[in-house]
């Protein structure tokens, strides 16, 4: 980041995580993927520069496509938000998880966060999520989860899976 550019440095932490998954015989979800070139200027980091964000353009894609993709994966699976134990979102800023959660007309008690601890850790903040959940104890087998992600491109995803390790 450019230590310059006040609407970015202040935002980002720094942090590396990773998740192994497995499938399971039997059932299996479908996960849904999406991105749109166009708006791609919103969010970039070119070999050589600093990070470049708009951060308004970003909150309000964030807060349209999260919740719809969200929806997405859900109807592909057959799934309701009563289904689901917690909505693990990548952790770009508070605010965009609480406007998540209100669309969503869903408690924001399902939507964990951390990224008051580590500001936003991009792609790791998934993981690290997870991985704190875990070891905190809040994460029981058996417990549905929708993780859902967002950024650069810009891109966004969801997929649904069902906890199964034992703390």
């Amino acid at each position: 980041v450019d230590w310059k550019d006040r609407s970015t440095c202040i935002l980002f932490g720094d942090g590396a995580g990773a998740v192994v998954l497995r499938a399971e015989e039997g059932e299996s979800y479908h996960m849904v993927t999406h991105s749109d070139g166009s708006k791609g200027e919103a969010l970039t980091c070119d070999t050589g520069s600093f990070m470049k964000m708009d951060g308004q353009e970003v909150f309000k894609f964030a807060v349209r496509q999260v919740p719809a993709c969200i929806a997405e994966v859900m109807e592909h699976n057959h799934l309701m938000a009563e289904d689901i134990d917690y909505f693990i979102l990548h952790q770009a800023n508070r605010r965009i998880v609480e406007a998540v959660a209100k669309r969503m007309k869903v408690e924001l008690t399902k939507f964990p966060m951390n990224l008051q601890e580590y500001g936003n850790t991009s792609s790791a903040s998934i993981p690290l999520l997870l991985d704190e959940m875990n070891r905190e104890g809040r994460l029981k087998k058996g417990q549905k989860l929708v993780l859902a992600g967002f950024g650069a491109g810009l891109s966004w995803g969801a997929s649904v899976l069902d906890w199964d390790l034992e703390r």
